[in-house]
């Protein structure tokens, strides 16, 4: 049985915040019982053919029964009614300062709390979308307009064009008042909207987008299929963006550009844009056939859209951006016991959201830039190709895609990526100098100092002084010639780690500068991991680091900014660590001196992390740069984070802070100030934010941030420990079906744990749910490697 249409006709009380709807379900194939997916839906009834049958409800499967069996070009009529949630899934209502929108989100099983349907993505459909709402009230949905019809007492029904065949993840609709700009990117429409008065951008979004599109158009072979592209901002939004087939969503913070916006964030828009356009064709025109395979969908976007914003904006290196927010994550998330198989078995709701992780993302999107440099760029683009043209307005696995790959390189790709897929984990490359040759071994590595025999089939790169060349290092050891050996993973395009001998090392020493901001990103980010593991204590690490302190590239220096903010939290009574990150981050400052017209944004960003994060931990600078609060909303963008966790620490009133709040116009300044929040001292001040979060003067969406952040502060720990029950539960309410609460979990466990690890542990044990319970987990495992480094430190 397959569905060929659903025509939902949903008439929405925008006031009431209620809807009702009847939906008319075109089935074909063949016979099969009468089952649909539905959740918190009050069903008034249904029919089959015209006739009412019987239904049950099976509340824990999520589903309306009946005993009917349904034959080919049968119509079924359902009727039901609900209520807008006040959660961010399904139907939810988006407040903003003066108003709200009603918005949805169904990815992953957000479809059947609106409308009852076979909520699986392989069961594609064409959807007929009707929506009746007040007329002074307007609607989104997938497709462009058809035709409104006007009704007694100020009502319309805004009638759809039918949408091609697809998942019932990915439809979109959309209730309020709104401001929009057009412009037209070939035969497509391009739509810019928010709410009414808050559309307060650039056109960069849309020149981006536009710019996206033609690159996509020619590398994929396949034009762009809806006749528009609507960016749509959300003001409450539990993802950064959703990639609805023709109706995209994003937060604010995400699509915005304007006077506030930070230079990172300005590129972030750019790379979120691409990585939705992305999915268009990536997810949309050919989706996962089951959520096992949902990190093809995510990881292949996440690399595409870095790929072609590095084309486009070669300046910004957004490959060493990559390795920044992508791989570093994945090294680091998959370097546990408690990690997971890129394709991990997905059974459940549960399942399904607790794989939308660092996993998914970030290292299924390292292991396909991996295989892009294995086979080459022009047969991955054309694998590609013949992947999308053969499986459009369908659905297929991802081994289809390696096939396809397969087919055009000659090369051994199922094999490779099947091992990758299937094996959690990833190798650490051991180097020695054994007379004229290199003798390379693989073995698992893992951040608590163990390891095991898994070995996998590495496309293994060596950079020499002249070059490099490439092997498939299919066994647990091999041996190749040592002539002119610089280092392993050429550009960190392969998901490993590589520990050299000390001969390999005195090279790499010689020939630093020679070397690729890339790989120079390798050595550091490795470096801090074998710290992590117990392979190197912590006067060598920082012994090794010393050679990078006047590192001139952005990339570099923000991944050892980062890993010297890490050991400051961690270690934050250590004076050596103290006096050498404190050290670091001036040198950088002094190094980038003030802003100057025409500088490169990176020495703005990176200007911008190292104050933020010198103002976290040095009270002499937190007083210089905090005394700027008064003028925080003309600052410069990239240091009002900096301005504001100064202003926190040195003058520990939040009365001024919370004033900014209230006053902020933009996203993207409620979150450095909450940051900034999050830095102040005392109980009072803990629980005036604490209240801040139960009484709605932070965003739903921004609750996350403010535990996160207050975790990094050393003086709220003790009582965040007291909270994190709480925490948890409204954090599960608000963000229900999604992976956020042991996202949260994973960061704040080895954080607030510290010191007192066995009353976490049964905190956790206390709380633990099906729903967040890997990333309990995953936090416990991480909070043992940390308690280890402080021990040892």
């Amino acid at each position: 049985m397959h569905v060929e249409k659903y025509q939902v006709n949903l008439d929405i009380d925008f006031g009431n915040l209620t809807f009702s709807g009847v939906e008319n379900i075109e089935i074909g194939g063949d016979s099969e019982l009468l089952i649909l997916n539905s959740v918190d839906l009050e069903i008034l009834g249904i029919k089959v053919s015209g006739k009412e049958i019987p239904y049950r409800i099976n509340r824990p499967d999520e589903t309306i029964e009946t005993d009917v069996k349904l034959e080919d070009n049968t119509l079924v009529e359902v009727r039901f009614r609900g209520t807008v949630s006040k959660n961010l899934t399904g139907m939810y209502v988006a407040n903003y300062s003066d108003g709200y929108m009603i918005t949805t989100q169904f990815e992953s099983t957000g479809a059947r709390r609106v409308f009852p349907c076979i909520d699986h993505p392989d069961r594609k459909a064409v959807f007929a979308v009707n929506v009746t709402v007040n007329d002074d009230l307007e609607a989104i949905s997938n497709m462009p307009v058809e035709r409104i019809d006007r009704l007694a007492g100020n009502r319309k029904t805004v009638r759809f064009q039918e949408t091609p065949r697809m998942s019932t993840y990915l439809l979109y609709i959309g209730v309020g008042h709104f401001d929009s700009v057009e412009r037209k990117i070939g035969k497509i429409t391009g739509i810019l909207s928010a709410p009414k008065g808050h559309l307060i951008s650039t056109d960069f979004p849309l020149t981006e987008a536009e710019k996206i599109i033609r690159v996509y158009e020619e590398y994929f072979g396949i034009d762009y299929v809806l006749p528009k592209v609507h960016l749509i901002s959300v003001p409450e939004f539990s993802a950064g963006a959703m990639e609805n087939w023709g109706a995209i969503t994003f937060r604010e913070i995400v699509i915005m550009v304007n006077e506030n916006t930070g230079t990172s964030t300005k590129q972030t828009v750019a790379e979120i844009i691409a990585h939705e356009i992305a999915h268009q064709w990536f997810g949309n025109l050919v989706t996962m056939e089951w959520w096992n395979d949902l990190w093809l969908n995510e990881s292949f976007a996440t690399f595409m859209a870095h790929r072609v914003i590095d084309a486009l904006h070669p300046e910004w290196q957004m490959f060493g951006k990559f390795l920044l927010t992508e791989t570093a994550g994945a090294l680091s998330g998959d370097a546990l016991r408690n990690s997971h198989p890129i394709d991990a078995e997905v059974k459940s709701p549960d399942d399904i959201a607790q794989i939308f992780d660092e996993i998914s993302y970030g290292k299924g999107g390292s292991i396909l830039r991996m295989i892009e440099g294995y086979v080459g760029e022009d047969r991955f683009r054309d694998g590609i190709r013949r992947y999308l043209s053969r499986y459009k307005f369908s659905n297929a696995r991802g081994a289809y895609l390696w096939t396809s790959i397969e087919e055009v390189s000659d090369l051994p790709v199922s094999r490779v990526m099947e091992s990758w897929i299937k094996q959690t984990g990833y190798p650490i490359l051991e180097v020695r100098r054994t007379g004229g040759k290199l003798r390379v071994s693989q073995r698992r590595f893992l951040s608590n100092g163990e390891t095991d025999s898994t070995t996998w089939p590495v496309p293994l790169t060596i950079v020499t002084t002249t070059g490099q060349r490439s092997v498939l290092m299919d066994k647990r050891e091999i041996e190749v010639e040592a002539a002119d050996f610089l280092k392993l993973n050429h550009d960190q395009t392969g998901f490993y780690r590589v520990l050299y001998d000390e001969e390999s090392l005195d090279v790499i020493r010689k020939n630093l500068q020679k070397m690729s901001y890339l790989d120079k990103w390798g050595l550091v980010n490795d470096l801090f991991a074998f710290l992590k593991a117990g392979m190197i204590n912590l006067p060598l690490y920082l012994d090794s680091l010393g050679g990078f302190h006047g590192e001139q590239n952005f990339i570099v220096a923000q991944e050892i900014s980062s890993q010297l903010m890490t050991l400051a939290a961690l270690l934050h009574e250590n004076s050596d660590i103290h006096r050498i990150a404190v050290e670091f981050y001036r040198t950088q400052l002094t190094r980038l001196g003030q802003k100057k017209i025409g500088e490169p944004e990176s020495s703005s960003i990176l200007r911008g992390t190292v104050s933020a994060n010198l103002a976290a931990i040095d009270d002499d600078y937190a007083e210089e740069i905090g005394s700027q609060f008064g003028g925080f909303f003309t600052a410069d963008p990239d240091l009002r984070q900096a301005i504001a966790i100064g202003y926190a620490r040195s003058g520990n009133d939040p009365g001024k802070l919370s004033e900014a709040l209230e006053n902020s116009t933009s996203d993207e300044d409620r979150i450095r100030i909450i940051y900034g929040l999050a830095w102040l001292r005392g109980e009072n001040n803990f629980r005036s934010l604490m209240d801040m979060v139960k009484s709605g003067k932070i965003k739903k969406q921004d609750i996350l941030r403010v535990y996160i952040y207050s975790s990094f502060n050393p003086e709220q720990r003790s009582r965040l420990f007291l909270e994190t029950e709480d925490a948890v539960n409204r954090v599960e309410e608000i963000f229900e079906g999604t992976s956020y609460t042991g996202m949260m979990l994973e960061t704040l466990i080895p954080l607030v744990g510290i010191g007192r690890e066995h009353n976490m542990r049964e905190l956790m044990e206390k709380i633990r749910r099906p729903s967040y319970s890997k990333g309990i987990d995953k936090g416990l495992e991480l909070l043992e490697i940390y308690a280890r480094l402080v021990r040892n430190s």
